[in-house]
């Protein structure tokens, strides 16, 4: 008997584990993770709604000459002025016509692109102004415009909001 007191690891009781750590509820910290996924996920989709929506005018004036073939040059002319008032402010666009519009019209192209529009677009513009009975430059108008909405430098939503634009 005498062996078993003198040892001493003899009187240790069993380690008790503790308990599990519940899921639920969760920590203060998960809670603001939680809310900062939450912000950033509703930031991002509200972002991507703004851009489409700010560019939803440049798609629908491209889809419009896209899928009408035949349009005579004033139509054409009225949606291109109509994307340009979307993007620009009324009172520097609305008052464009014949030579002006033409210039107005090449400033927005990148340099590249600029003669190949000058060249599809200028006899159009500037018989469109004059009497005539005959719509001859219809065709390259047509290209002139789609070439010009697939390329054109519009300006990003916060610069054509400061400018007065984004009607």
């Amino acid at each position: 008997m005498r062996s078993c007191t003198l040892d001493p690891l003899a009187d240790l009781k069993d380690i008790h584990l503790p308990e599990d750590i519940p899921l639920w509820p969760l920590a203060p910290g998960w809670w603001i993770v939680i809310t900062l996924i939450i912000a950033l996920v509703g930031y991002g989709l509200y972002r991507f709604w703004q851009y489409r929506h700010y560019w939803r005018v440049k798609r629908q004036g491209l889809a419009f000459l896209s899928k009408s073939g035949s349009l005579s040059s004033a139509q054409i002319l009225h949606t291109l002025k109509w994307v340009c008032l979307h993007y620009y402010p009324r009172q520097q666009v609305a008052p464009l016509h014949g030579e002006a519009l033409l210039r107005f019209l090449l400033v927005q192209l990148p340099d590249d692109v600029q003669p190949k529009f000058k060249v599809l677009a200028q006899n159009a513009i500037v018989e469109h102004y004059r009497k005539n009975e005959h719509d001859i430059y219809a065709a390259e108008l047509h290209k002139a415009a789609m070439l010009w909405c697939q390329q054109a430098k519009l300006p990003n939503s916060s610069q054509a909001l400061s400018n007065g634009g984004l009607s």
